[in-house]
């Protein structure tokens, strides 16, 4: 090919869209089976934990949003390894900007607690439980119970189906009280013949086998690839 041609500023961008290509498959060969493995070990981990204890339990839903954190932080931050790159700004910072959008939808979505292997009747008793032994008079709703003595209100949703449900608190700067409730639901839970329905824990671990699966299978791709 005759030096001008190759020379020609579109054939130079051209080369930088190759490049930058090269650049995403190998880092993309890494994240995706790391991803993949990251939400496996969540899955995994949350759904033996209530086949092999078989009682319901609350874990905080930080620890999901800490997860989706591990593995999208990385995607985020790949245009700062393209810095000088030739391809154009919406191809360096597209997927970095959803992805970012993501992560904030997140943060506002997963908030308060969330149970698993309950039932309809084993989370609403050890729920009333942990209010009488935390002396925290209430007035109940249909999807709100209200703390009197402290002017919060809890919002509460069972998928007895699943056997999930999630607790969380309204207003903001109660943290505490409801990290403070979910412990005492937890030593309920503990210390009673709560019924269980492990619907999600198995669904959990099947999940997390498939995820396995999954990013090996991605791993031998993206080798093929390359």
């Amino acid at each position: 090919m005759p030096a001008e041609v190759m020379r020609h500023p579109a054939i130079h961008e051209l080369r930088g869209l190759i490049m930058d290509s090269d650049f995403y498959v190998t880092i993309f060969s890494i994240l995706v089976p790391i991803w993949f493995g990251i939400f496996a070990l969540f899955f995994i981990v949350i759904g033996l934990r209530g086949i092999l204890i078989k009682r319901p339990f609350l874990i905080s839903n930080r620890w999901l949003l800490s997860v989706m954190f591990i593995a999208l932080v990385p995607t985020i931050l790949i245009p700062v390894f393209l810095q000088g790159s030739d391809s154009p700004f919406i191809i360096r910072w597209l997927n970095p900007m959803i992805f970012t959008v993501l992560l904030v939808m997140m943060c506002f979505a997963l908030k308060g607690y969330v149970a698993y292997a309950v039932t309809d009747t084993s989370f609403r008793e050890a729920l009333l439980a942990s209010l009488q032994k935390l002396e925290l008079p209430y007035e109940e709703t249909l999807s709100t119970m209200r703390l009197t003595s402290v002017e919060v209100d809890l919002q509460v949703s069972i998928q007895s189906w699943m056997g999930a449900g999630q607790i969380k608190v309204k207003q903001r700067g109660h943290g505490s009280l409801l990290a403070e409730i979910a412990t005492t639901m937890n030593e309920y839970f503990r210390t009673s013949a709560a019924t269980t329905n492990l619907t999600a824990c198995i669904f959990f671990v099947v999940m997390g086998v498939l995820m396995v699966i999954g990013g090996i299978g991605m791993s031998l791709l993206f080798q093929n690839i390359m």
